[in-house]
């Protein structure tokens, strides 16, 4: 008597339900094609609901059996017993939906000096195995490829709406949907949780580290999740480094096979970022949770926090010149060194013994007295000017000659540019026009943040602001210096240079 196996796969949990053409049709109409003709059905095997884009069988079988579908070890075995003389299926994109692992599989059912039965292409035998190979895996690979591109592109449009493309919305945001068709239109702040997002606001400006933020949160205000209990550690940051929490969508920037594994940074916020390789945004999409002066605070501390707050650090250790220096050899962040009243910055890779720092011999330290004396020219310069661009180049003699030519046929580059602009639109103005043109551009000069910042500077002298707590004075040079850092060699600041935060060391 032949013997039968039969095999039923779908893809999705979703196909499982009765009202779907999925496994029990299936397994009904090869019961039936069984029982015709008279076939002993020896095992019935189920994938409900698994992926079959592998191209390893065996790979495929254990992470099927993880989540409880045995049916590829089933299948194995009955190989192994070569205990069946007919495999029936549906049709050849039920095996799998690569062509090498559809080619597995009937190659090796072959093998045994078995047969397949597809009930819509009919028998398969070693007579024409190999052009069911050809025709069958290239249309169940064809098949879910255009599937995969038609749902890609569908998420992209859903982003590029405004839309989002899980069905998970982080708590900042509501999804709203029309009343009548239920569909999804639009995301809008999630207004119940403004004390909450305002509380938040206070904490970060404070300088509270990542790591305490939610015990402060619970401790001060009392919120908690929707669980009523209090926020796990991490989870604000990680809620706040969300391109949708900024009023954006991004797409493929979480994805572990992208090249630039950064999935968060200043392009999450900061529109003049790059974004990750392989990476798409969509900007202003919808409301942001933080909006005006607000946000552009929060904004600044972010970049200060990605170089000088680490999770658990307090405010009241915050040192008032973190993160605002590198050493000009090796371009390593500098370190500081308290000793008494000794207070001092040096480049930290002299002294270490890792094996990933640079080698560097810049071992002199630049002491507090002229650091303050250097940054209070600077700050009377700003405040003199009413600008923030007061910051000396480096000297080229003492640093790579070639990094510095570059930089200026960026600068020169750019100045052309800028000259070509100003031309062209003087030239068709009038008097009045031109006038309005020339303090457009001059207030282009500082972003609203650096204007509010030196108008603070301003309400105090440059002594009195000296006087203030080091996480304040901290906040507020890194608000004013913006990508710039203090280049530090033989124990003095020879200059400034623009220092991109994921490049941890430079030459």
């Amino acid at each position: 008597m032949t013997r039968a196996l039969i095999w039923c796969a779908v893809s999705s949990r979703a196909q499982t339900e009765p009202d779907k053409i999925s496994l029990p049709q299936q397994e009904a109409d090869a019961r039936s094609l069984a029982e015709g003709n008279g076939w002993e059905i020896v095992d019935t095997l189920v994938v409900p609901g698994h992926s079959r884009r592998y191209v390893d069988f065996h790979r495929l079988a254990s992470d099927a059996a993880k989540q409880g579908v045995d049916a590829f070890h089933c299948l194995k075995r009955h190989w192994e017993a070569q205990d069946f003389d007919v495999l029936v299926v549906r049709d050849g994109d039920r095996f799998a939906r690569t062509q090498a692992l559809h080619a597995y599989v009937v190659e090796r059912t072959i093998n045994i000096g078995a047969r397949i039965y597809s009930l819509q292409d009919g028998w398969i035998d070693d007579t024409n195995y190999r052009m069911f190979i050809a025709m069958s895996g290239y249309k169940a690979a064809g098949d879910i490829d255009r599937l995969v591109k038609a749902r890609d592109k569908a998420m992209t449009a859903r982003a590029k709406r405004g839309l989002p493309v899980s069905s998970r919305v982080p708590m900042c945001h509501n999804l709203v949907r029309d009343p009548d068709s239920g569909k999804a239109i639009a995301l809008e702040v999630n207004e119940d949780r403004r004390q909450l997002w305002d509380d938040l606001a206070e904490l970060i400006l404070e300088g509270i580290g990542w790591y305490h933020i939610e015990n402060e949160l619970y401790d001060r205000y009392g919120h908690v999740n929707d669980k009523g209990k209090k926020f796990y550690p991490g989870f604000m940051y990680r809620l706040i480094m969300k391109p949708i929490f900024w009023g954006h969508m991004a797409r493929n920037h979480a994805n572990a096979a992208n090249k630039n594994g950064h999935k968060t940074g200043y392009w999450v916020y900061d529109e003049n970022e790059p974004m990750p390789e392989g990476a798409t945004i969509f900007r202003n999409t919808h409301d942001s949770v933080y909006t005006g002066e607000q946000a552009e605070l929060i904004k600044a501390e972010l970049r200060r926090r990605s170089e000088t707050v680490r999770g658990r650090t307090r405010p009241h250790r915050t040192n008032r010149f973190s993160g605002l220096g590198v050493c000009a050899e090796c371009g390593s962040f500098w370190a500081t060194r308290v000793d008494g009243k000794y207070w001092a910055v040096y480049c930290p890779a002299v002294r270490s013994s890792r094996t990933f720092t640079p080698d560097c011999c810049n071992n002199c330290h630049c002491n507090e007295k002229k650091l303050v004396a250097l940054l209070s020219d600077y700050l009377r310069e700003m405040l003199k000017t009413r600008s923030t661009d007061v910051f000396k180049q480096p000297d080229t003699g003492e640093v790579s000659v070639k990094a510095r030519l570059k930089d200026l046929d960026r600068e020169m580059t750019a100045l052309e540019d800028q000259a070509r602009t100003l031309i062209r639109k003087q030239a068709s103005s009038g008097e009045a026009i031109r006038s309005l043109y020339d303090k457009a551009k001059k207030a282009e000069k500082m972003s609203p943040i650096e204007t509010t910042t030196l108008d603070e500077l301003a309400s105090m002298s440059v002594e009195a602001f000296w006087k203030q707590e080091s996480r304040y004075i901290n906040q507020h040079l890194h608000r004013l210096f913006g990508k710039k850092r203090l280049l530090l060699l033989d124990g003095e600041i020879i200059g400034v240079a623009e220092i991109n935060r994921h490049q941890r060391f430079h030459t």
